[in-house]
């Protein structure tokens, strides 16, 4: 569209010269007469053809949008992993041929070790949400998957496609779409009048002394490094994916007496799936003892309660294995 305009405003500039120079006055019927051929092959821009380059202006905002969104690699207009694209093994455009798969980035005859063939697409079915537990079950938007299990990583559900505490949220207070008054707040799921032995911040009650996002206090951050613990940042005593309840590490996500967070016990009848209280554990998950696990992933339990992996043995669709090639 520039270089149309660009178009105008020099042929704009021509005749403004002749008819300056011209001073009978005909300078512009001169140049109409004995230009007229030159004059005529002149085309002015099709206002089509404009929108057309406006439309293709778009297109490329669009795809510089989606270049931006890639945290992987853009080959060609698509957002592509080279580490599992049978079509893009590596780099850009090296294929795998028909009897191989790609694996870690290479065309390989088989899967690396505790990866699953998805189409020829090596992945690990216990982190990827497009294939998660097994080849095509894809998670939610704003889902993570968690061993297997499409759910949100800090507990909670999906409301709206994102994830979010129903024990605490105000706007999604025991379940997705129920709003607490403005002058109510979000407490075990139900709607009250104060935050109780949690802190109120930003209108959310808050456990201040676990809460990396409030350490102590409101909108005092942890870095990355460090974790909550009796509300203080410090180097975490406890494994990524647990927390400190006074004294003890444990896993919010599946703990009845820390359903969520610490001290929010589930009542007698009720167990704890992703971090919420309910009253039986959600899909692929099984209640071993009062707790929900993957029995396909989980080592202490793997392909059934009580069926524990040895040492250096790893729980991969329900079977305790050393290593080998990831199953078909």
């Amino acid at each position: 569209m520039m270089r149309k305009w660009m178009s105008l405003v020099a042929m704009a500039a021509m005749l403004s010269l002749v008819g300056c120079g011209d001073d009978d006055g005909d300078g512009m019927t001169d140049v109409m007469e004995d230009g007229g051929g030159e004059t005529s092959d002149m085309e002015m821009p099709d206002p089509e053809d404009m929108g057309g380059e406006e439309a293709d202006m778009g297109g490329e905002e669009s795809d510089m949008g989606m270049m931006m969104s890639c945290e992987l690699t853009m080959c060609g207009d698509a957002c592509v992993d080279t580490d599992t694209d049978p079509a893009n093994c590596g780099d850009c455009g090296t294929e795998c041929g028909t009897d191989e798969v790609c694996s870690e980035g290479a065309c390989e005859a088989e899967c690396a070790a505790g990866l699953a063939d998805c189409d020829a697409a090596c992945v690990d079915v216990t982190t990827d949400t497009a294939n998660c537990g097994d080849c095509g079950t894809a998670c939610e938007t704003g889902e993570s998957c968690l061993d297997g299990l499409c759910g949100c990583p800090d507990g909670g559900e999906v409301c709206g496609g994102a994830c979010t505490d129903t024990n605490t949220d105000p706007a999604n207070c025991g379940s997705c779409g129920t709003a607490c008054g403005s002058d109510e707040r979000c407490l075990g799921g139900a709607c009250g009048s104060d935050c109780g032995d949690l802190t109120e911040c930003g209108g959310v009650c808050t456990d201040t002394t676990t809460d990396s996002a409030n350490c102590g206090d409101c909108g005092t951050v942890c870095p990355s490094d460090q974790a909550c613990e009796a509300g203080d940042c410090v180097a975490p005593s406890c494994d990524r994916g647990e927390t400190n309840c006074d004294g003890s590490c444990v896993t919010t996500l599946t703990d009845p007496a820390n359903c969520g967070s610490c001290g929010n016990a589930c009542a007698g009848d009720e167990v704890c799936s992703f971090g919420t209280c309910q009253a039986d554990c959600g899909l692929r998950q099984t209640n071993c003892d009062g707790v929900c696990t993957n029995t396909n992933f989980d080592a202490a339990n793997c392909g059934s309660c009580g069926m524990e992996c040895t040492e250096g043995e790893r729980c991969f669709r329900g079977t305790c294995r050393t290593g080998g090639p990831g199953l078909p």
